[in-house]
């Protein structure tokens, strides 16, 4: 009677441990897939912890750049009218008329260099003359010439031109001037050439070009 007992007993273990087993198997594979989907939900969780931590970042460096701009801005507004992303030689020829016509010195020619308005230029002009001071890298150039003649007795508000001329906005690179005298009648007329150049950065636009003649 007592083998049989413990006999009886250890079937009983047996089976006990039997149906743990089983139900243990079916409970990994009921709950894998649910602790998969919490792994992976742990996981972007952390991913959008970073990814929010970087967005922080970046907008508060954004801030920043922003207050630094407008503290900025006003002197980027006025770089951008001294050195231009294009020639415009059209504000330039209403400066000198301007001049012109402030100090009564009559203008007797203006030209200046072929200019691309809109568009990319395919080759920016550079002077090849040794006695000319190169712009720094980057910077295109428009070759200018103007000539004013006035009677001789008004010399001084040629001179007071040329000063008003060195002081305008948008610096231009005064290269040569030349200055003659002749005679009309009874008057004696002051003649003043002058060649320069305009500083300007390529314009970025790919468009069509217009091109002054």
């Amino acid at each position: 009677m007592g083998r049989y007992k413990e006999r009886a007993d250890v079937k009983v273990y047996l089976e006990i441990l039997l149906s743990l087993a089983t139900i243990s198997v079916f409970a990994i594979f009921a709950l894998r897939p649910t602790i998969l989907t919490i792994a992976g939900l742990l996981k972007e969780i952390e991913t959008k912890k970073e990814t929010l931590a970087k967005m922080d970042e970046k907008i508060s460096n954004l801030g920043r750049a922003q207050v630094l701009f407008d503290q900025e801005q006003q002197n980027v507004i006025l770089l951008n009218s001294s050195i231009p992303p294009n020639p415009i030689p059209d504000v330039f020829a209403r400066q000198i008329e301007g001049l012109s016509i402030r100090y009564s010195v009559p203008i007797s020619k203006i030209s200046l260099d072929k200019a691309t308005i809109l568009g990319l230029r395919a080759t920016a002009p550079k002077t090849d003359a040794k006695n000319m001071e190169p712009f720094p890298e980057g910077t295109n150039e428009l070759p200018f010439s103007i000539t004013f003649t006035v009677n001789i007795e008004e010399y001084q508000s040629l001179t007071n031109l040329i000063s008003d001329l060195e002081k305008l906005r948008r610096p231009a690179k005064i290269d040569k001037l030349v200055m003659n005298t002749s005679r009309e009648g009874e008057n004696v007329l002051l003649s003043l050439a002058i060649e320069g150049r305009l500083p300007y950065y390529q314009n970025s636009q790919k468009e069509v070009k217009e091109i002054v003649e």
